[in-house]
């Protein structure tokens, strides 16, 4: 009976792929793209990551405002009937944001998130039940309270860093007797305003490696703490 070669074109699915790779058993790992952490200027997952940690600041005072708005208001109608009421909002609120924060996350760095929410097939009491007592909210509440710390964190680290190298990386172009870096190293020659450029440029580089890699550990965290729905 005559047999079929196998044709050596087509690449058969590696059975049991460890995790971190697709079928074929190549690296799926977000940001990776064939490239590693030395590369990052050139990577495109750094600039992405770069997007995603700037928008992250916005999105902290948002959930910081949120987080207090809502703890504030649940306190001080703790002593009536409202007080129940404005718990279960706040808390709803908490799981509509890790939504949000879990779309943002997927678009840009490709996570594979999955943030639960409470079932409402059976009633409103048991809604509510998973509501206050369900894992996934409170991961939730814990991963936006991360979200927060990381997006103040970062954006005063980005923005510090970046007009640094900028200003460090162009210092050939305006030194003078006038010019002091970090209040002690004088610019003031064409020499010293060089090594203030090569300086620059190590602090350019240093900045988008710390930014790829704040992008690889931002969609680690969201991956653990927005999984509670699988």
């Amino acid at each position: 009976m005559p047999t079929t070669a196998p044709d050596p074109s087509r690449s058969e699915p590696t059975p049991n792929a460890p995790p971190g790779t697709n079928s074929t058993g190549n690296s799926s790992e977000p940001g990776t793209g064939g490239r590693g952490i030395a590369a990052a200027p050139i990577d495109p997952w750094t600039y992405r990551s770069l997007a995603y940690l700037v928008l992250a600041f916005p999105l902290a005072i948002l959930y910081f405002t949120v987080a207090v708005t809502g703890v504030s208001t649940t306190l001080g109608l703790s002593v009536t009937l409202l007080g129940p009421i404005a718990f279960v909002a706040t808390l709803l609120v908490i799981v509509a944001l890790a939504w949000l924060d879990a779309a943002v996350t997927e678009g840009l760095l490709e996570a594979d998130v999955s943030p639960g929410f409470p079932e409402t097939d059976e009633g409103l009491l048991a809604f509510l039940r998973e509501l206050v007592l369900g894992r996934a909210t409170w991961l939730g509440a814990i991963y936006l309270v991360w979200k927060t710390i990381l997006g103040v964190v970062a954006f005063v680290g980005i923005v510090v860093a970046l007009s640094l190298a900028a200003s460090l990386t162009v210092a050939p172009l305006y030194y003078g007797e006038h010019v002091v870096v970090a209040g002690w190293y004088a610019i003031d020659s064409l020499e010293r305003a060089l090594v203030a450029a090569v300086g620059g440029v190590a602090v350019g580089y240093l900045t988008l490696v710390l930014v790829n890699l704040g992008g690889r550990l931002s969609a680690t965290v969201a991956e653990g703490l927005l999984a509670a729905g699988e």
